[in-house]
C-alpha cells in the first residue's frame, strides 16, 4: 500500500472511531444520569465493581487478539486468503474456548462478592444474580467478536466503529426506556447481553460478506512459523495484560473493599469521563495502527523515526489539550450533571488529570509496539508495572489512609518509573533500531513533555479555581481558551525540540500556512 493509501485509510479510520466514540461518550452521560437518578449511587458503585471483576476475569484473553491481529497484516496486505482462514478459525477456536474459562471462573468467584464489598448490600438486592447477568455478557462478547479483527488488519476499521456505535446507542436507548418503564437493575443488565449478541452477529455477518472465504468449512492449518510467532508474542502479552488489568482493573476493587459502594460511585463519574476522552482520543490516535504496520512492511528506517517522533508529538499535543479541558471542566460539569455531592476536591482532581496526561504519553509507544508486535520484549516491563501499582496503591490506602488518592498515585508511580523509559527502550532499540544517540534525544524530549505537559495543567486549573464552581457559563468560555493557549504553547515547545533530527515547522505554523496560503 502506498503512502496516499495509508494516510486515506488512516483519516477515514480515526476519524470515524473518534466521531463513533464521541457520539457514544454523550450517550453515556445521558445514561448514567437517568441510572443514578432512578437506582441512586448504591447501584452505580455496584456497577463499577462489576466491571472492574470481569476486567480481572478477561485475563484468560491472554492478548491473543493482538497477536493475531499482527500476524493478519501481511497474508491481507499480500492476498493469502487461506493464511488468513487459517488464522480466523486458531481465533475463533481460542476464543470459544476463552468465553467457556471466564465463565468458569465467574462461576468460582460468585460466592465470594461479598469480600469485595465494605457494609452491607441490602440496598442493591441480589449481587449473585446481577453479577451473573454481568459474567454472561462477558462471556456471549467472545463468541463471535473475533471476527472484528479482521477489518482492523486489513485497515476498515471504521466498519468495527460504526457497528458499536449503532449498537451502543441502540442499548443505551432501550436501558434509559426501560428505566423509566421499569427500574430494575437486572432488566437494564438483560438489554446489555441482548445488545451484545446482535452486535457481534451484525459484524459477523458483514466479515462473511466482505471476506466470504471465511465461511469455508475446509480446516486449514497455521504454518509453523506463524504458529512459533504466536506462541511466544502470546508468552509476551501474558504479562502484559496482567499489568495492564492491575493498572487499570483493580481501582473500584480496592475502594469498594477498603471504602465501600459510594466511594466507587463518586470516583466511577470521573472515571466515567475520563475514560470517554481516553477512548476518543485513543480511537482517533490508535486507527493508525495497521498503517504504521504497513509502513514497517515497505522497510523505510529514517521515515519510521520520522513518524515515532512526530506521532508522539500529536498524542501528547492532544493529551495537553484533552488534559486542560478536564481539569478546567470538571467540577462545574460534574456540579451540574449529578450534584455536589459528587463532587471531588482539587488535588484529588488535579491528580485524576495528570494520571490521564502521563498515560496519554504512553500512546505512541503502545501503538508503535502494537504495530511491530514487540510483545515478547515487554513481558517482564508488565510485571514489575503491576507489582509497583499494587504495591503503592495498597501502602497508601492502608497506612496513610489516602482513599482515592491512594489507587491515583499507584498508576502514577506504576507509569512514570516503570512505562515512561522501559517501554520507549523497547520501540527505540527493537523496533526502530535506534542508536544510544536518538534514545538520549527522546528522553530530552519526553522530560519536555511530561514538565511542559504538567505545568500548563497545573497552571490552568489554578487559573480556573479563581472562577467559582456554580458559575458554569463563565467556565464553559474560558476553558476553550485556557485550551488553545495550552496547544500553542505546547507546540511551539516541542516542534522546536524535534526540528533538531527532523526539520519541520510547528503544528500550528504549518496548519495556519495551508488555510491561509491556499
Amino acid at each position: 500500500m502506498n503512502k496516499k493509501s495509508r494516510t486515506h485509510s488512516s483519516l477515514i479510520n480515526s476519524l470515524s472511531a473518534s466521531v463513533a466514540q464521541a457520539i457514544s461518550l454523550l450517550m453515556s452521560f445521558v445514561s448514567r444520569t437517568f441510572f443514578i437518578r432512578i437506582l441512586g449511587e448504591q447501584y452505580l458503585g455496584l456497577n463499577g465493581l462489576f466491571l472492574n471483576i470481569l476486567n480481572i476475569l478477561s485475563f484468560a484473553e491472554l492478548g491473543i487478539g493482538a497477536a493475531i491481529t499482527f500476524s493478519l497484516y501481511k497474508p491481507l496486505a499480500s492476498g493469502d486468503n487461506d493464511q488468513v482462514l487459517a488464522l480466523m478459525q486458531l481465533y475463533k477456536k481460542v476464543y470459544h474456548l476463552i468465553a467457556l474459562i471466564i465463565f468458569l471462573s465467574g462461576m468460582l468467584l460468585l460466592p465470594f462478592l461479598g469480600f469485595f464489598i465494605n457494609g452491607s448490600t441490602h440496598s442493591v438486592g441480589n449481587i449473585y444474580f446481577a453479577f451473573l447477568l454481568f459474567l454472561m455478557n462477558s462471556v456471549v462478547s467472545y463468541l463471535w467478536n473475533y471476527k472484528r479483527s479482521v477489518f482492523f488488519a486489513d485497515q476498515s476499521g471504521y466498519i468495527n466503529s460504526l457497528n458499536i456505535l449503532f449498537f451502543q446507542v441502540m442499548g443505551q436507548l432501550l436501558q434509559i426506556i426501560f428505566l423509566l418503564i421499569s427500574p430494575s437493575y437486572y432488566l437494564y443488565l438483560f438489554i446489555q447481553i441482548a445488545v451484545t449478541i446482535l452486535s457481534n452477529l451484525q459484524i459477523s455477518k458483514r466479515a462473511d460478506k466482505r471476506y466470504p472465504f471465511l465461511k469455508k468449512k475446509v480446516r486449514i492449518p497455521v504454518p509453523k512459523k506463524t504458529m512459533s510467532f504466536l506462541k511466544k508474542n502470546v508468552v509476551g502479552m501474558i504479562s502484559s495484560k496482567l499489568g495492564g488489568i492491575v493498572v487499570m482493573g483493580t481501582d473500584n476493587i480496592l475502594l469498594s473493599a477498603f471504602l465501600g459502594l459510594s466511594t466507587v460511585a463518586v470516583y466511577s463519574n470521573y472515571t466515567l469521563i475520563m475514560n470517554g476522552l481516553t477512548s476518543v482520543v485513543n480511537q482517533g490516535i490508535s486507527a493508525v495502527t495497521a498503517s504504521i504496520g504497513n509502513l514497517r512492511a515497505v522497510g523505510n528506517p529514517k521515515k519510521e523515526k520520522e513518524v515515532f517522533f512526530k506521532y508522539s508529538q500529536i498524542s501528547a499535543l492532544v493529551g495537553v489539550a484533552t488534559s486542560v479541558g478536564m481539569v478546567s471542566f470538571f467540577s462545574p460539569f460534574i456540579r451540574v450533571w449529578v450534584g455536589e455531592r459528587f463532587l471531588l476536591d482539587s488535588k484529588t482532581t488535579f491528580l485524576i488529570v495528570l494520571g490521564f496526561y502521563v498515560t496519554q504519553l504512553r500512546q505512541s509507544n503502545i501503538n508503535f509496539t502494537n504495530a511491530y508486535g514487540l510483545y515478547w520484549e515487554q513481558r517482564l516491563k508488565s510485571l514489575l508495572e503491576a507489582l509497583v501499582n499494587l504495591v503503592v496503591s495498597l501502602c497508601l490506602i492502608i497506612f496513610f489512609k489516602l482513599g482515592i488518592d491512594a489507587v491515583i498515585l499507584g498508576n502514577l508511580a506504576s507509569n512514570l518509573f516503570v512505562n515512561a523509559w522501559w517501554e520507549p527502550l523497547i520501540v527505540l532499540k527493537s523496533g526502530l533500531r535506534s542508536s544510544k544517540k536518538e534514545m538520549g534525544f527522546y528522553a530530552k524530549f519526553y522530560a519536555l513533555e511530561l514538565f511542559s505537559g504538567g505545568c500548563l495543567i497545573f497552571l490552568c486549573m489554578s487559573v480556573a479555581a479563581i472562577i467559582p464552581v456554580n458559575l458554569f457559563f463563565i467556565h464553559v468560555v474560558i476553558t476553550p481558551i485556557l485550551i488553545i493557549f495550552s496547544v500553542i504553547v505546547f507546540d511551539l515547545t516541542t516542534s522546536k525540540i524535534i526540528s533538531i533530527n527532523f526539520p519541520q515547522q510547528s503544528l500550528i505554523k504549518r496548519f495556519a500556512n495551508k488555510t491561509f496560503h491556499k
